[in-house]
């Protein structure tokens, strides 16, 4: 029949994995943007890996998955053949002029090629006579699945009657008119990657990440004269100190001096780096600090997971308030429920000294109205994905720019808490052999009561300096001292952090006894979606329609209450020790979520204020309450810590010099002294970088704190701004997938100035990316193995790098962003 048999078993495999394939994308896109409010970046997808967390987390959508899988293929079953009808038709409209050029140019095919000897046909008996019934099953239901470049009949024949009744002027008319539309539109959209990208087909997207420039930003439509920012490395050889040992120590390879090559991030030769070292101490605390009243011998770190700024502490009139208050009748909270919220976020409003609106008569807390300490009223993350927030809190660094957990493979460019604490042990007047804690050694102990296994999380707390590690794979350990887990666990991650408390005891003891002194650190895990309960106990604070989003917003504000009653057990526990008041607590939320704005259950590709807002809180008792209200991010931590030990002369006289120099390298000011939000016309710019890492980055500057930029780095997302001035919870964002676009509607709401910052934003990011690539030592797109071997790949580190594992395969999944 001159035509491929459709039952060939090899084609017949092809299109049904092709179609599933199809229908499996369709289906897992649709389910996760029902769940999440994001779209999965196929890109992200083709390095999925199968580590226990990571395949818990998927199988959370599986139902979702499977319903609409199910309604896909239900839908299918009924319109298949409709559609395969239609578009046969319309292939054999298109088809038309195709067989009427040839129907026309046949006289002169016969005319030049006419006396080539034709082959002669195969004697007609070798064939099996076919039956008509069989014939026209193979065939269409309007004819129109076969021939669909037909040509015409041989003299004397005529076409099919039911093909010349379907292929009518007015098919034609309508069928190639809309072709001539959609080939017009075509010409006429801009040529821009994104728009590229976006009109890719569904089983080659994965396969295809658009266009890649020099740098991930592209400013190519908003030129200026940044000079001052071409050639610029942060870059320098590291500073020589005469209490390093040869080789270096842990987290400082970059003294070691058998390397000539080594080179460290330099803050004096960062061109957007402000320093306020130079400042005092803040009015408010230096008397505390000069008269030796506070003494910080431990250090207690509390990462909190998935912890909203503005629900720490929960206040009333707030957003929050009012999007609770408007699930119920008349908008109106009972005051029932009303009592209960007062009573939330108790420890919170103690902690920060923040007035929450509410009077308190009971008698908890009320021995004094804060706790003390420096607690940041306009706080972001350096990272809305647990894993890099972790590594911009702990490290003073702001995360690589990449894709998921990747900075345990690459040169973490500064020291983290565990390698400075570390190397202040090794100074020549450290000793246990005294009751002056000031000269006790350091310990590091990292717990959580979730899984570890996460996104190679196991291999990052060691590349953190934390060999002491208690997690969820430790508490299921029979060897450990406090098995069996008394409790179930409450979510695909673990169990409640109050299983932790028998060890943070324990810890407690051990560092009194031994003569060192703790650093503990603590990644929450309850306040993780879905947000589970001991015993599914929940309060009731959301209206009658506690269904859907208002469900989650239940869900998430009793696991948020669960969290504040747990920090006030931990200080209960402090206090029991007898060392409260010689403990520094630092609270700071890994990221924000947009839960109560838009539905969001994870921060995963989503570029919401309320996805980077944290609280930061550095509690003592023996500080005064101090509010910062000054924008600062997350990875000013370090340098604060430092900062107090030094002041409150809490190190001994060597660890205290070495201290010091190590102060020198962050790159964030300390909140201890009065901050610089701009200098000599140079702003403080803050950058986060957006979950997963390698897809949106977001900005803000310090001496504009309104206004918030989130850029792509990849061609198929668009630029987004916002003035949280004008639109505190952004409700309206100005969104183009043009940067010239974007200036264009800049310049017509607001004006010339607020352009000039939207270019100093965009060159600034085109320029921090790169740099941020070369702290790292990370080379996108290359790959080093072991025996170095150079192959394409995700990304790898160069061969200066303290990468030990660059040739593991990127293995993860869109899905496990949700962490």
């Amino acid at each position: 029949m001159g035509s491929y048999d459709c039952s060939d078993p090899k084609l017949t495999i092809f299109f049904a994995v092709n179609s599933l394939m199809m229908s499996g994308m369709m289906a897992s896109n649709t389910s996760f943007y029902v769940v999440t409010g994001a779209e999965i970046h196929w890109r992200q997808a083709t390095s999925f890996h199968a580590d226990a967390a990571a395949m818990r987390t998927l199988l959370t959508g599986l139902a979702g998955f499977l319903i609409v899988e199910g309604i896909l293929l239900t839908v299918n079953w009924f319109v298949a053949g409709f559609i395969h009808r239609v578009t046969g038709g319309i292939l054999h409209v298109l088809a038309w002029p195709i067989r009427a050029l040839v129907e026309r140019l046949r006289p002169c095919f016969h005319r030049v090629y006419g006396s080539v000897r034709r082959q002669p046909l195969p004697d007609p008996e070798t064939y099996e006579q076919i039956a008509v019934d069989d014939y026209l099953d193979d065939k269409s239901d309007d004819g129109e699945s076969d021939h669909l470049l037909h040509t015409g009949t041989a003299t004397g024949s005529t076409a099919p009657t039911e093909r010349r009744r379907t292929d009518t002027p007015m098919r034609r008319f309508v069928v190639l008119g809309l072709f001539a539309l959609f080939l017009l539109l075509r010409f006429l959209r801009p040529w821009a990657p994104a728009y590229l990208y976006l009109s890719g087909t569904l089983p080659l997207t994965p396969f295809f990440e658009g266009g890649h420039r020099k740098s991930p930003v592209d400013t190519t439509a908003l030129p200026g004269d940044y000079g001052w920012l071409e050639e610029r490395s942060s870059l320098h050889p590291a500073p020589g100190w005469d209490w390093m040992p040869q080789k270096g120590l842990p987290g400082f390879s970059d003294w070691d001096k058998t390397d000539r090559f080594a080179l460290h991030y330099t803050p004096s030769m960062d061109p957007l780096h402000i320093s306020n070292r130079d400042n005092p101490v803040l009015d408010s605390i230096r008397p505390v600090l000069e008269d030796n009243s506070v003494k910080i011998k431990h250090v207690i770190m509390l990462k909190l997971e998935s912890t909203r700024g503005d629900v720490f502490p929960l206040k009333k009139d707030s957003f929050m308030w009012n999007r609770i208050a408007e699930s119920h009748k008349d908008k109106q909270i009972p005051p029932e429920i009303q009592d209960r919220l007062s009573n939330l976020t108790r420890t919170a409003e103690w902690l920060t000294g923040f007035d929450a609106g509410f009077e308190h008569t009971d008698s908890l807390h009320a021995d004094r109205k804060a706790y003390g300490g420096i607690s940041a009223r306009n706080a972001h993350t350096t990272g809305t994905y647990t894993l890099k927030s972790l590594v911009g809190t702990l490290c003073g660094v702001t995360p690589l720019v990449t894709d998921f957990n990747r900075e345990y493979k690459h040169h973490i460019y500064q020291p983290c808490l565990p390698h400075v604490f570390n190397a202040l042990s090794q100074q020549h007047d450290i000793t246990n052999q005294t009751d002056d804690f000031t000269a006790w050694p350091w310990h590091s102990v990292w717990m959580q009561s979730v899984t570890e296994t996460y996104d190679n999380q196991d291999k990052l707390t060691p590349a953190l300096g934390y060999h002491d590690k208690i997690t969820k794979e430790t508490l299921e350990e029979p060897s450990s001292k406090h098995f069996p887990v008394k409790s179930e666990e409450i979510n695909y991650y673990g169990y409640a952090d109050t299983e932790l408390r028998d060890y943070i005891r324990d810890a407690i003891d051990d560092a009194e006894a031994s003569h060192t002194r703790l650093f503990l650190t603590h990644l929450t895990g309850t306040t993780h979606h879905p947000w589970g309960m001991p015993h599914d106990e929940y309060e009731e604070f959301m209206g009658s329609s506690w269904t859907g989003h208002n469900n989650d917003v239940n869900r998430y504000l009793n696991t948020i209450g669960f969290g504040d009653n747990w920090i006030a057990e931990i200080i209960s526990i402090l206090e029991e020790k007898g060392i409260a008041d010689e403990t520094l607590i630092v609270m700071a939320g890994d990221h924000g979520l947009s839960l109560p704005n838009d539905g969001g259950v994870t921060p995963y590709d989503n570029p919401h204020v309320g996805s980077f807002h944290v609280p930061i809180v550095l509690a003592h008792p023996k500080l005064p309450p101090v509010e910062v209200s000054t924008p600062v991010n997350s990875n000013q931590i370090v340098p604060t810590i430092l900062d107090l030990l030094i002041e409150s002369r809490s190190l001994s006289e060597g660890s205290g010099r070495a201290a010091r120099d190590i102060l020198s390298l962050y790159e964030g000011q300390s909140m201890l002294r009065p901050l610089v939000q701009e200098e000599d016309g140079k702003q403080n710019w803050q950058f986060t970088v957006m979950n997963t890492g390698g897809t949106w980055l977001a900005v803000r500057s310090a001496a504009r704190p309104a206004f918030r930029l989130v850029i792509p780095l990849v061609d198929d997302l668009e630029w987004r701004f916002t003035d949280l001035e004008k639109d505190p919870i952004e409700l309206k964002p100005i969104k183009h997938f043009s940067l010239m676009d974007m200036a264009n509607e800049l310049d017509q709401k607001y004006g010339q100035d607020v352009v000039d910052w939207l270019r100093d934003a965009a060159h600034v990011t085109e320029w921090w990316v790169l740099d941020n690539w070369h702290r790292y030592r990370y080379i996108p797109q290359i790959k080093i193995s072991k025996d170095g071997k150079i192959s394409k790949g995700k990304d790898s580190g160069d061969k200066g790098s303290d990468d030990k594992d660059s040739d593991d395969t990127d293995s993860d999944d869109s899905e496990d962003s949700k962490r």
